[in-house]
This record gives C-alpha cells, structure tokens and sequence, in this order.
C-alpha cells in the first residue's frame, strides 16, 4: 500500500464485475463534541475541533474523505501514484492538490499546513526524511493510521478493521452520521458476500505483487481475510512471517502451490502490463496461468473502503455464477 502500502514499507525500510461503489454523503454539521480523541496503533490521537486541513497519505484514503463528504476539508494527498482513482471518485479525486505523487519531503508536508494527517501506514514517519508521529502531534498535526496496518495487529488484521477506522474517524473529524451511514454500507455488502458465497468451495488463489522484478507472497492479516471472505483459500499462508502480511517467495513455491486463481497488485497500466508478462513468463506452469485465471487489481482496493470492493471484484472473479 504505496506500491501498495505492503510495498512501500519496502522502499521506507522498514475487474471482473464493478464493484458496487461507496455511498458518499454530504457532509453536515459535527456533532461529536471536542476536543475528542481514539485510540489508533497503540496511541491516542487527539484533535481540539474538527480539522479543516486534512493531508491524505495512499489513494483510498482520499476516497474514503470524499465518501465522507469531505473535500473541502482536504489540503492535499500524496501517494498519488500508487492507484487509479475509481471512476466515481475521479473528477474529485483530480481535483485535490498533490502534494507529491510519491513520497513527500518534510518541507512539502509542513508547507500545506495540514491539521490532521490520515495515513496507510507508520512507514512514512521515520524521523528522517518526515517526523516521527510523536513529533508530528507536537506540532499539531495529530496522525491517524489505517487499522489493518498498525504494525503489531498488521498480521491478524481483518476486514473488521475498516468499520474500527470509520468509527474513530467519526469521532475524530465530527462526521459519525456519515461514517455510521458508511459501516452500514459495508455491512450490507460483506452480508451480501456472505449469503452468495454460502455452500460454494473456496477456490485455491495466491495473492502477489510483483515489484522490481521480485515476487512478494501478500498473506496473513486483511489480505488473508479478503481473500476468505471473497471465497478463496490463499495458498500462502504460512508461509509469511508471523506478525506479517507479506514477505520475498519464490517461483518454485507458488509453482508447488499450483493455484487455480493469481491476483496480482498493480500501481497503473504500465504496471499492470509488466506484472502479468512476468507472471505468464515465470509462472506458466501454474494451473492459474494456463486457464487465464491472472487477476489484476489496483493496489488501493485493499485498504479503507476500497478493501470492500476489492473483496467484491475478487468473488466476482473467483465465483462468477453466484453474481
């Protein structure tokens, strides 16, 4: 998640269907009261009144702000790179500042004087090139971190997580009709999953990212539990860390796997092309391959709101009939 959240804490060292799309709702008056504040990977996160100059880390993140109405209240995202928006989003979406497509400089960040940051993962804040989280509330700029992806629950974190963050950012940005309004939808959505998919055999499916020409195994944690929830059986679990949700696998033992179904992540068009050649290229051997069974997905479908559709695009791909 910034080639994929997954990806990026690499780099900071650390559709079959459309999916149904979110509801998006005006946003009116707060009426949580303030100063509030949660508990978000192991701290509290605080804000006196509601923030007006929120900073978006990842490009669901966006979305789930403009679902939230929100957008006046964006000063900028970043990360911009990692996905393309969803077409109900895209002409919002293009119309927020990037700050950076990529990773941002300490100056850029501080430049658009945000109040609030809502962020992908703890990777971006090492202290060096940006402050650390702790650094950040001191200066007033309070950070919260997508649930499924605070490191000591990255390993077990499930869909779940998203109705946990929806609550919080309710609370913490004064919108809990809209975000209440929001869990529903998902709750719809993951029911509606259920009963469809209900007596149907989970199909063997192996979810990868390709980056710098190295396979990554994307198991554990909420990519395991999409992938369940989708109905499939993620062939590689077990065979991340513990604590993890991907790790370095190699061929020979997705090939051992042999399964029906790849999904793959991919950051844009260029990169989508390039990941399936080398998947058809190092995986042919595979049952998935042979059957035309590579599923490409943005990388931004699994995180935030996005996590729901990307769990619906996947069971539509693994269990076409049952749509």
């Amino acid at each position: 998640m910034k080639i994929n959240i997954v990806l990026c804490a690499l780099l900071a060292l650390t559709a079959c269907g459309a999916p149904a799309e979110p509801d998006t709702v005006a946003a009116g008056p707060a009426t949580t009261a303030f100063p509030a504040q949660v508990t978000n990977c192991g701290r509290t996160v605080q804000v006196t009144q509601p923030p007006q100059r929120i900073v978006s880390f990842f490009p669901s993140n966006t979305e789930l702000l403009l679902a939230l109405g929100l957008k006046d209240r964006i000063a900028g995202q970043v990360w911009t790179d990692q996905s393309p928006p969803k077409p109900a989003y895209a002409a919002d979406y293009a119309s927020i500042k990037v700050l950076a497509s990529g990773e941002i400089s300490r100056e850029a960040l501080l430049a658009a004087r945000p109040d609030f940051i809502l962020a992908d993962g703890e990777y971006n804040f090492d202290g060096k090139k940006l402050p650390t989280i702790a650094e950040l509330a001191n200066l007033g700029v309070p950070v919260y971190v997508d649930a499924a992806f605070c490191p000591d629950t990255t390993g077990t974190a499930t869909l779940a997580d998203t109705g946990r963050d929806l609550d919080a950012l309710g609370t913490l940005l004064g919108v809990p009709d809209q975000t209440a309004k929001a869990k529903t939808t998902v709750e719809v959505a993951l029911g509606d999953l259920r009963e469809r998919l209900t007596g149907q055999p989970p199909v063997s499916t192996a979810m990868v990212q390709i980056f710098d020409k190295q396979l990554y195994g994307l198991a554990g944690g909420l990519y395991s539990d999409i992938v369940r929830t989708a109905g499939g059986a993620n062939v590689l679990d077990g065979m991340v860390p513990a604590g993890k949700n991907f790790d370095v696998v190699s061929v020979e033992t997705v090939a051992k796997a042999d399964p029906d179904t790849i999904v793959y992540h991919y950051t844009d068009d260029t990169d989508r092309a390039s990941s399936e050649q080398w998947l058809r290229e190092h995986l042919g051997q595979t049952k998935a391959v042979r059957n035309g069974r590579l599923i490409g997905t943005p990388a931004a479908d699994y995180s935030a709101l996005r996590a729901i559709d990307g769990t619906q695009t996947l069971a539509r791909a693994l269990h076409p009939t049952v749509f």
